[in-house]
């Protein structure tokens, strides 16, 4: 394993997570407070994300996606 693959890969914010997903921060506090969007970490006052569980999330989703469809 390189040093990339084992390096901690850093968490990120609701301004991170917006422009990875192409919607704006409200979305994603709705998406938050409805309990269907991706799982988040609380660190003190703060809210992030890590990118593992958002690659997972958007996996979930195109699956449901790919579901309906059928």
């Amino acid at each position: 394993m390189t040093q990339s693959e084992t390096a901690p890969r850093p968490l990120l914010t609701i301004k991170d997570l917006a422009a990875l997903l192409n919607v704006s921060e409200k979305t994603i506090r709705n998406l938050r407070s409805k309990g269907i969007g991706p799982r988040a970490v609380k660190i003190g006052g703060s809210i992030r994300w890590r990118q593992e569980t958002i690659d997972q999330y958007l996996r979930d989703m195109e699956a449901s996606d790919l579901q309906e469809a059928a």
